[in-house]
Formats: C-alpha cells, structure tokens, sequence
C-alpha cells in the first residue's frame, strides 16, 4: 500500500501530529507513505501545490491520499478532477475548517470527494451524513517522567517561580492569547510568586516534553478548537490544565485529575491556578490519555480505513 500525506506547514518539514502518525502506520504494517507539504496558501499557492503533487503521485504511484485539514485537500480534489486520477482520497478535519465558516463550505465540498472523512471531534459530526469516523489524533504515549527539577535547574527557576504554558504561539488570535494575557497578569498581582508565561512555539518534542514536565500549569483559552493535542500532550506529561469548555477539551479530560474545566472568566482561571499554585498540584493519573489516545491503537483505525477505502469501488 502506498500513501501521500498531504499538509500544511510553512518550515518545510510536517507537524509534529502528522509526521508520528505518518511514522506509526508505517511501523505497524510496512506501508509506505511520504509527505507532500504545501507551502504556501491562496488560489497561487493552491494552484502550484496542484501541479506539484501531479509529479509527486506520478513518481509514487500512491493508492490513496490522506489529507490533514479541509481546505489542504482542496489541491487533492482538484489535482484528481483535473488530471482524471483514480487514487482514494481521505480527509481528516481538524476543527478549524470546520469551525470557522469562512472555511466550512470549501471544506465540506472537499469532503463530498472523499472515501472516507476523519473528524477528530465528536462535535464536528452533525457537518457530516455518511463515510465519517470520529478518530482524534493520537501521541506517543511511551514517555517516562522525570526530568522535571533537572529542567528547571537549568533554566533557572526556583521554588518560587511558578510556570504558566500558553497552549500555542501568542499570535495565535483563534487562541485568545488577549484573554490569557488577562488572566497571567490577574494571577501575578494577587500571588507572591514569581510568574513566568511562556508560549509553546518553536520547540522540538523533546524540549517540549522537558518543558511541560518543569512547567506547573497549561492554560487554554480557544475560541474553537477540535481535538487540541497540547492537552492530550500535558497530561502525558503530568501538567495540570485550566481550559475553558471547548472543541473535545472535556472528553480528553475526563478521569483526569487535576484539569479545570471552567467557565471563560478571568476569575475562574485565576482560581484555578491558585488551586494548583498551592498544592503544586502535578497530574497522577494520565491513564485515560494513554488508553484513548495511543498512537498504536490509532493506527489500527487508520489502516482499516485504509484498507476498505482500497477494495471500495467508491468515488
């Protein structure tokens, strides 16, 4: 079986979230997939991506194309429109493309051309009528815990600092980053301690699970989400969460101790982090996450998908 992947992404290499998925099918059952990255967006952008994945297929002789996010597999359509390709398109939505709708009817239309759709929330289903499957994406779970003093050894910080994450990059406007600025600087006035924020941008997976491990909270604040991986990826990690009640937030939480789902109020948040400030709260049981979110167990479904999507004489 051989597959593309097709995504999104600026820097030249895929997501994180994409490429372990990628990497795990390929593990468990020796298919072989690549990535096709699209670069830039916009009818100009969109347009050469088109005609770059022509030659791409052409050298690969794919069986099916997987696309992450709606408006991403827009170029799939078209290049199988244009170019009368019979390969299996797959689509898996994110939240955003179909939260937003600004991007939901392109991205539905997009899905009318699919084998089968992936929606990694529930929440996003009454969208869709047939050939879905709710399948959120998964994390590598095999991490062990321990570097958390050792890491704030080395970046300096004291018994008295406490560490606030920010769930992504701070110009993230669909991240609300204008409301969590609110609450770290409610939160440092009416504490004694020291409070550094941080956002999650530019770090590697190793660096990212030395700093969830040091830090003492997450806080996500998002408009809309889907299936928000920084959550699943904290809790792995034994980072406490405050999040308002958004996209799949309270399922991933469910079980959890130590994650506040409350409502999007300054106070609310600001109590949490008290809470969690005065217990140095950590998270004790990350067994939920392991169970519902594994990266082998979402390849199974994934290569079932696959493999149905191949013997169908669908689209």
């Amino acid at each position: 079986m051989k597959i593309i992947y097709v995504s999104r992404s600026k820097t030249g290499v895929p997501h994180p979230f994409v490429k372990e998925q990628a990497d795990v099918v390929s593990k468990n059952f020796k298919v072989n997939i690549q990535h096709f990255l699209i670069s830039k967006g916009g009818i100009k952008g969109y347009s050469k991506a088109v005609l770059e994945l022509l030659g791409t297929i052409k050298k690969s002789g794919a069986d099916i194309i997987h696309v992450h996010y709606g408006l991403s597999a827009l170029v799939v359509v078209l290049n199988k429109l244009l170019f009368f390709k019979d390969y299996k398109i797959i689509i898996t939505f994110h939240g955003s493309d179909i939260n937003k709708k600004s991007e939901r009817k392109l991205s539905l239309l997009a899905a009318q051309f699919s084998s089968h759709n992936i929606l990694v929330s529930e929440k996003m289903a009454p969208y869709f009528q047939k050939d879905f499957s709710v399948i959120p994406c998964g994390i590598d779970t095999d991490i062990k815990l321990g570097c958390r003093q050792a890491t704030r050894e080395e970046k300096g910080w004291g018994e008295n600092d406490f560490v606030v994450l920010f769930s992504s990059n701070f110009s993230r406007e669909v991240k609300d980053p204008a409301f969590a600025f609110e609450v770290i600087n409610a939160f440092s006035a009416s504490t004694s301690r020291r409070v550094q924020f941080i956002e999650l941008a530019g770090y590697s997976r190793t660096e990212l699970t030395e700093l969830m491990q040091a830090a003492d909270a997450l806080i996500l604040c998002s408009k809309t989400e889907g299936s928000p991986q920084v959550v699943k990826e904290a809790i792995l990690n034994a980072l406490p969460v405050v999040a308002n009640d958004v996209g799949d937030v309270e399922s991933i939480c469910s079980g959890v101790d130590n994650c506040f789902i409350v409502p999007k109020k300054v106070e609310e948040f600001v109590r949490c982090l008290h809470l969690i400030a005065s217990k140095n709260a950590r998270v004790q049981n990350r067994h939920p996450i392991i169970r519902k979110f594994d990266n082998n167990m979402i390849s199974n479904k994934l290569f079932n998908i696959y493999t149905k999507a191949i013997k169908s004489d669908m689209r």
